[in-house]
């Protein structure tokens, strides 16, 4: 029997950097975002002593070997051995967005690769679970340079704020309408830069910079901006979305003062043309350095918007309430 593990993307609204160990183990950080009902799937197929390998996995590429660390997929080599699996399988991993642009796509293969493990086993994880174990994965076993809040979403799904404390991390849903969810959602849509980038090699500069708290202040004005974002997600406003969009804009203004490497000449000039085409404001989603641009885009706009950058450009979305899932069976 197949089983599937389906994993969603997430989009960052607010809080982006104080989810590094280097600052909040210092200070409290915070985050708000959702996932979003574009998937990283991850298939496993047990296979019987007739074939000629013992573990064929399909990604990119291709590989088939007799040993895990023949593996070259580095997330696959190190969590296989970590959990005590060795029988032949096949794995397969297929995304509906591309990977390195920056909707967390990394860390929710990783998430859902051990969910699928652990389905695999017999063992399955809580949410919590599989997010503590994700982020020990990445940061301790592959020393990437990653922060706690994408393994967070991906495994709890939803519309959620991610407080964290020293070693605490808090879960606290945003109370939003399902009406007002729509609202926001229909009034938004990616923008592919056309640019992908390795997150872990953009956020060097700017770990750097926190670790000597040369961005101390920035962060600080992200956070109160954070709480300005809850605020008016949360209660009913005829303005919520020209609000969302300001307070993305400035945000996403301080956000490229963290490090050099986070915008660029290419994503300057696609948001300031998204601006002259009808978007009341965004910002870049991820670590920075390419991949997908939010933008907030009025209804009423949003024929003529997506004219102008070009229909394979534009995606839209909904926001997912689950998380991570092996074959329709939600982690408790």
């Amino acid at each position: 029997m197949i089983l599937t593990c389906r994993t969603p993307l997430r989009v960052s609204l607010f809080g982006g950097g104080t989810d590094y160990p280097s600052y909040f183990l210092r200070k409290p950080g915070s985050v708000i975002g959702f996932t979003i009902d574009k998937y990283i799937y991850a298939s496993a197929l047990p296979l019987g002593a007739t074939v000629d390998y013992k573990y064929r996995l399909s990604y990119s590429r291709v590989e088939m070997v007799e040993e895990i660390d023949e593996l070259e997929h580095p997330v696959v080599r190190a969590v296989l051995p970590r959990y005590r699996y060795d029988s032949p399988t096949d794995f397969s991993v297929q995304a509906d967005l591309p990977a390195s642009a920056g909707l967390g796509s990394s860390s929710a293969f990783t998430v859902g690769f051990i969910n699928l493990v652990s389905a695999l086993q017999g063992t399955p994880r809580t949410k919590i679970e599989l997010a503590h174990e994700a982020i020990t994965m990445e940061q301790q076993v592959l020393k990437e340079n990653v922060g706690i809040q994408d393994q967070l979403h991906a495994a709890f799904g939803g519309v959620n704020r991610f407080n964290f404390s020293g070693e605490r991390i808090d879960i606290k849903p945003i109370k939003i309408t399902g009406a007002c969810l729509r609202e926001l959602t229909e009034s938004m849509l990616l923008v592919f830069t056309g640019v992908k980038r390795r997150a872990t090699a953009i956020v060097e500069e700017q770990v750097k910079n926190t670790s000597a708290k040369r961005v101390d202040e920035e962060l600080a004005e992200m956070m109160a901006l954070l709480e300005a974002a809850e605020e008016v997600l949360e209660r009913p406003a005829n303005n919520r979305v020209r609000e969302v969009a300001a307070l993305l804009h400035e945000s996403w203004m301080l956000k490229r003062q963290l490090s050099s490497k986070i915008s660029s000449d290419v994503i300057d000039e696609l948001y300031a043309f998204c601006l002259r085409k009808g978007a009341l404001g965004g910002k870049l989603c991820g670590a920075g350095g390419g991949g997908f641009l939010l933008m907030v885009v009025p209804p009423e706009r949003r024929a003529g918007f997506i004219e102008a950058l070009g229909v394979r450009r534009c995606i839209s979305f909904n926001v997912d309430g689950h998380g991570s899932q092996v074959n329709g069976r939600i982690s408790g």
